[in-house]
């Protein structure tokens, strides 16, 4: 699985993306996600315009056999949206499993 980062208005430190790499890399317990050939993008931006407190936009899109899955969510933290973020992708991977088996 390939993991590439896009950040816009946003610097990731290392620790922050070696977070976010475990936390996906954690769904490899879903066979599909286990596949070189599947590729997962990043992308984190900084909003200044948003009304809330909530100002860093975070989506990830995972590209698997058939289909692309994509969640995306506004947080404080990317440790906090990587965490919802996760939750997110695991309920559509087991739908993908359901469906794909």
């Amino acid at each position: 699985m390939q993991i590439n980062f896009h950040q816009k208005h946003f610097n990731l430190s290392d620790h922050q993306k070696d977070y976010m790499s475990a936390k996906i890399s954690g769904l490899e317990i879903y066979k599909v996600m286990a596949d070189p050939g599947v590729s997962v993008k990043v992308d984190i931006e900084y909003q200044e315009h948003l009304s809330t407190d909530k100002k860093i936009v975070l989506a990830v899109t995972v590209v698997v056999p058939h289909e692309t899955l994509r969640a995306e969510t506004n947080c404080i933290s990317a440790e906090e949206g990587i965490d919802i973020i996760e939750a997110k992708l695991r309920d559509q991977l087991e739908k993908y499993k359901d469906k794909h088996q």
